[in-house]
């Protein structure tokens, strides 16, 4: 359940970004929750591979060189999804880097106010080995 309020909460975020960003356009809420999905598997698989590639810029610019790995990634989840032919387009690199901004910043807003604490990652140390003899 906590993943599928992943997911909504990102096409809530896509939502808003697309009405906050130039350059950004979206058709049904159906179409962006699609999109929502792109974007998860391209994060996974792309973005980690970039950004395990890209690790130098990433530790010279202390982390923040991912904001732009991150725009990448948007971007090119929005040239995918119209070339499946959804309506979600994203039309340059900055619509891309902003667009992927709002959307985390809206999306781990509505985590943090509508998942409950016990249901997201565990903070803190994990729990102690057990070992049997």
């Amino acid at each position: 359940m906590t993943t599928l309020l992943r997911f909504l909460f990102s096409a809530i975020g896509l939502l808003v970004a697309s009405a906050l960003v130039p350059g950004l356009g979206h058709g049904s809420f159906l179409d962006l929750l699609i999109v929502a999905v792109i974007l998860a598997a391209l994060n996974t698989t792309v973005g980690s591979l970039l950004k395990l590639i890209a690790i130098v810029p990433m530790a010279c610019s202390f982390g923040c060189f991912s904001l732009v790995i991150n725009g990448l990634v948007f971007w090119l989840a929005g040239t995918l999804s119209s070339r499946l032919g959804l309506t979600f387009t994203v039309s340059g690199f900055w619509a891309g880097f902003f667009g992927a901004l709002v959307t985390s910043v809206v999306a781990s807003v509505l985590g943090a106010l509508f998942i409950p604490k016990d249901r997201q990652r565990p903070q803190g140390p994990p729990p102690p080995i057990k070992i049997v003899n």
